[in-house]
């Protein structure tokens, strides 16, 4: 089931799901582990509600993404993909990409 939620979370766009992906699943394994105490159709019930509601956050998160502009929004997350590393000085980070070994 952890993987299923996994690809689940999938769906948010890139920006979003690398700041929370990571809590949500473990949040996700935290209640799953109690549902599952509780017998198979309350972890079944817990489950499909929780794949339900990811995909509708996914697509609020999409539509929002889509249709404010990033400084409107206010909560505009960076891209840590494009950020430079700690420790790197500016001088070797934006050097021409053919000359980065």
């Amino acid at each position: 089931m952890k993987k299923i939620y996994q690809r689940f979370l999938r769906l948010y766009p890139t920006d979003y799901a690398t700041f929370f992906a990571t809590e949500m699943l473990s949040a996700f394994e935290q209640l799953a582990e109690k549902r599952r105490a509780r017998g198979k159709a309350a972890l079944l019930r817990f489950a499909l509600r929780e794949f339900a509601s990811v995909a509708v956050g996914a697509g609020t998160e999409w539509i929002s993404k889509l249709t404010t502009d990033r400084a409107i929004r206010g909560r505009c997350l960076p891209d840590i993909r494009m950020m430079r590393p700690v420790g790197v000085p500016r001088e070797v980070w934006f050097r021409a990409p053919s000359s980065r070994k």
